[in-house]
């Protein structure tokens, strides 16, 4: 059960870096994020297109190799697990500026970094760090049952779309302000 666990959360982890990655690839999004973010460091001459590059690339590198197979899962997670913790930093940061980092977390969406981002990135930073223990633990297993393994896939799946659509899912529960509630439906 064990490294139908690790395979599930290797696959998830995958699947939320690659879905990350690919989505910033076309946009501008991503570089605008950085800019922002170098205006707010104190480093005269940031190069805030160089990392929006490897930021893209970083993502998809830690994706693919986590499923390139057994060999790479303990590094990747562990990698993958501080990348997290970082975002959800950055998240718990932006939650407290006066001004709030935009966040192109999954592309073109561009929404203020908050506590609901801060929330799912650490959520994500444990996935990683259990993926990482079980990896640890397990080693280089896979599922011996291809229907295991589908289940684990199916699930894998699941997460990264939740993930991906994380601001449209916070939405729909938000309430804004000035908006008016529907009217429950009258009783018979």
């Amino acid at each position: 059960m064990l490294v139908i666990g690790t395979f599930f959360l290797q696959a998830a982890v995958a699947g939320v870096f690659l879905t990350s990655g690919l989505s910033k690839i076309r946009g501008e999004a991503n570089l605008q994020t950085w800019r922002d973010l170098a205006g707010r460091f104190p480093v005269r001459r940031f190069p805030a297109t160089a990392a929006s590059r490897a930021h893209i690339a970083v993502e998809l590198l830690l994706g693919a190799a986590l499923l390139s197979g057994p060999w790479a899962r303990v590094p990747a997670l562990l990698a993958a697990a501080l990348l997290f913790a970082a975002f959800t930093l950055l998240a718990l940061y932006s939650a407290r500026a006066e001004k709030a980092v935009a966040c192109s977390c999954f592309g073109t969406a561009r929404s203020a970094l908050g506590w609901p981002h801060v929330w799912r990135n650490g959520v994500l930073a444990v996935l990683a760090a259990v993926g990482l223990v079980c990896a640890v633990t397990v080693g280089p297993a896979l599922p011996s049952s291809p229907g295991a393994a589908a289940v684990a896939a199916v699930a894998a799946v699941a997460v990264t779309a939740a993930t991906f659509y994380f601001d449209d899912l916070v939405g729909l529960f938000r309430s804004e302000p000035g908006r008016a509630r529907s009217a429950p439906l009258p009783r018979r």
